[in-house]
């Protein structure tokens, strides 16, 4: 009986989690992805401060990875192939980790660029916030319930 109640409360509750998980990460990828878009330089400036590329893939960087980030935002906002936006910001979340983290290593402080140029600069605690939206991004990922409020059948 306790079996039954636990399943069916979980069978409600996560494809609800699912769903506000998917909006705040697609609301928050959004709007650091515009907010790039607005300052290409700025974020070119910032991606430089890495370290990491070449320069030839700095400025190409600084165009694509903003938009990659709006569509995958989006496309968990909308429902439109959730599991692959999640993918791809489970992605982009794990190499941003790794950038920061090397950096930190190096002992190199510096603006993270994460949400546009000038908003902060790269620590721990960037580190930790970057986890906290892997999290749920691997949840979505992971998720093989109906999910709820997608444009395409079946929601994937």
């Amino acid at each position: 009986m306790k079996a039954d109640v636990e399943n069916g409360l979980m069978a409600r509750v996560l494809p609800v989690l699912e769903l506000l998980s998917r909006w705040v990460l697609g609301l928050l990828f959004i709007y650091a992805g515009v907010q790039k878009i607005i300052d290409p330089y700025g974020f070119a400036k910032t991606i430089y401060g890495y370290g990491i590329l070449p320069g030839d893939l700095v400025n190409i960087t600084g165009i694509v990875l903003p938009w990659v980030e709006v569509m995958a935002g989006g496309g968990l906002l909308l429902g439109v192939w959730p599991a692959s936006s999640s993918g791809v910001i489970s992605g982009l979340l794990l190499v941003f980790m790794v950038a920061i983290v090397y950096n930190i290593a190096r002992g190199y402080t510096f603006d993270c660029g994460c949400f546009g140029a000038g908003d902060d600069n790269t620590g721990w605690g960037t580190v930790w916030r970057d986890t906290a939206m892997l999290i749920p991004a691997v949840g979505i990922l992971l998720f093989k319930g109906r999910r709820r409020v997608c444009l395409c059948a079946g929601g994937e």
